[in-house]
């Protein structure tokens, strides 16, 4: 991994770390006089000495209560316990208990609306105080000068944990929400490793076959051939097929193309230390047409082509294909759906194929796809760096309210499998190196059997439904011992995403053009319905219709860090 050094603008960041401390007075009543959410679950509420100020206390409350609005999406994983609702729960509470903040939702949509109904807040300035943005919008609040400059208040505000999350590798995060040395977006993390794809293999065909899993491209194409060629399901009809794709090219192209050194969609450095875009380097001509090479032995999905992620994930479920290039947590779904259709179904995780000089080296693109921002205006914009500390404190090993989250929310009945980290305000952010750390003592765990060993609060609950068969446990020791030491076998070999800023002028006029000529050229190619020297077409048309001005653009914004 990256070391921890931050990078750019982030880099004074670092200079900034405070003594962490928190007032611990007892809150006994929340709103319209019922119970707080400490009181509910038996834990302490702190609350500031009325003597001491609020400020540059990571946690320090006020007194009285201030309002936050934000925007929230409905959707599947957004679930609440009886007698609670989006705008009022266990979480909204405790941050309202905790913290003096009272988090109100200016409007909620449903999660396939909210991009729509950002996007028409933006461009009527009619925002709430807090919001999550992605890239685009980001940097059309900056121009317009909406936001608030984060700089002072992160500096002041932010926990040890709180950084800890938001340097990560690197800082990068920070890049995409930076300008001119001011920072605009808090980053929202997701797993550091969220995006590198591990190779899933149905283990019980490769028994049935007297077949070996695969370490080198050539070994993929001979069990992915057998897999959809010797009915390794049994059942006398020619309805499989060996590797999962779907029409987004997603991470069943990324795990073979990696072979060849070919990295499509992300921005990496040739061998003078340039940028250039993986898409239309020559190692893509070569990946290209093993792809090909592969969907005319119908080894690939042949109907890949007119099925999205959804469609491939259930065509998984059901027990069609045998080779999955996923996430580390594809075990939780699609794979484990498998178990339901086929019980005695077997995935087991392996490293992508080497390249031919024997080594891996994954694509690992940014782990950082959204932002929270503060519009502009707002009296109490450390209100959102304040928040932040307190979901860090709950969901960070280490963290001060581990035990009032892990154990006395989430581990009740009343919240157990409500997704309650979901709620988390103003919005979830994750831990980027949580699942590394858990699967290493899941794995000593295993081997020493004893559960003791698991000691990250995330990790326990996840150990105890494990060993008690609960719903989810085979898929948590399957990503968690499996999934992650596959992603350490890596080691440092990632190939990273090496374009952090923001969306240069042309992307934005050319961008979404080039991305679709680029994804109907490839699938053409993949399916036979192209030869492969159309990507030499492609490549000429990508410079002229923008891509050159990109990558001068791009070379423009590496010279300039």
């Amino acid at each position: 991994m990256k070391g921890q050094k931050i990078r750019g603008t982030a880099t004074a960041l670092l200079a900034f770390l405070l003594v962490f401390s928190a007032a611990c007075s007892q809150k006994e009543n929340g709103p319209a006089g019922e119970p707080s959410a400490a009181a509910q679950t038996g834990s302490a509420s702190p609350s500031a000495d009325p003597s001491q100020p609020a400020g540059g206390d990571p946690l320090g409350k006020y007194d009285p209560p201030i309002e936050v609005s934000v925007v929230s999406s409905t959707g599947t994983n957004v679930l609440f316990a009886e007698g609670e609702s989006i705008n009022d729960n266990i979480m909204t509470r405790t941050y309202k208990d905790i913290l003096g903040i009272q988090f109100v939702n200016k409007w909620v949509s449903d999660a396939s609306q909210t991009a729509e109904k950002m996007n028409l807040s933006i461009n009527t300035n009619n925002l709430p105080d807090i919001s999550r943005v992605d890239l685009n919008q980001l940097h059309r609040m900056i121009k317009q000068d909406q936001l608030v400059e984060l700089n002072e208040v992160y500096e002041k505000y932010a926990s040890p944990l709180l950084r800890q999350a938001m340097e990560y590798g690197g800082g990068e995060g920070f890049e995409a929400a930076s300008l001119n040395g001011k920072i605009y977006g808090m980053p929202v993390p997701v797993d550091y490793f969220e995006n590198v794809a591990i190779m899933y293999i149905r283990q019980d065909w490769l028994d049935k076959l007297q077949l070996q899993p695969p370490k080198t491209i050539d070994e993929l194409v001979n069990v992915a051939t057998a897999f959809a060629q010797q009915d390794p399901d049994g059942n006398g009809k020619p309805d499989t097929y060996g590797i999962a794709l779907d029409n987004a090219l997603g991470m069943g192209f990324d795990g073979i193309a990696a072979a060849f050194r070919a990295y499509k969609g992300i921005w990496i450095k040739d061998s003078e230390g340039k940028l250039v875009y993986g898409s239309v380097q020559p190692e893509m001509k070569e990946a290209l047409a093993k792809l090909q090479e592969l969907y005319k032995a119908k080894a690939i999905d042949p109907e890949f082509g007119a099925k999205d992620w959804g469609k491939t994930a259930d065509d998984i479920g059901a027990g069609k294909g045998g080779i999955y290039f996923g996430a580390f947590w594809q075990p939780l779904y699609p794979l484990s759906a498998t178990l339901t259709h086929t019980p005695e179904s077997d995935w087991k995780a392996y490293p992508i194929p080497v390249g031919a000089d024997g080594t891996v080296a994954p694509k690992r693109p940014t782990n950082v796809f959204s932002w929270m921002v503060v519009r502009k205006g707002m009296e109490h914009p450390e209100a959102l760096i304040k928040s932040m500390n307190l979901w860090a404190e709950m969901w960070i090993e280490g963290g001060k309210y581990n035990d009032l989250f892990y154990k006395e929310i989430q581990g009740s009945e009343k919240y157990k499998g409500k997704e309650i980290h979901q709620s988390a305000k103003p919005y979830f952010f994750d831990d980027p190196g949580k699942n590394m750390v858990i699967g290493k003592q899941f794995r000593e765990a295993l081997e020493k059997d004893d559960g003791s060993l698991v000691t990250h609060p995330d990790g326990q609950w996840k150990w105890e439904a494990y060993k008690n068969n609960e719903p989810n446990g085979w898929a948590f020791m399957k990503y968690l011992t499996e999934s992650e030491a596959v992603l350490e076998q890596y080691g440092d070999h990632f190939v990273h995403q090496s374009f952090l800023g923001a969306p240069t002028d042309t992307m934005v006029k050319r961008l979404a053009n080039l991305n679709k000529i680029e994804s109907e050229t490839f699938t053409k190619i993949i399916m036979g319905n192209a030869g492969v020297d159309e990507f030499d077409k492609f490549v000429k048309q990508w410079n002229q219709l923008g891509g050159e001005d990109i990558t001068e653009e791009v070379n423009a914004w590496a010279s300039a860090k």
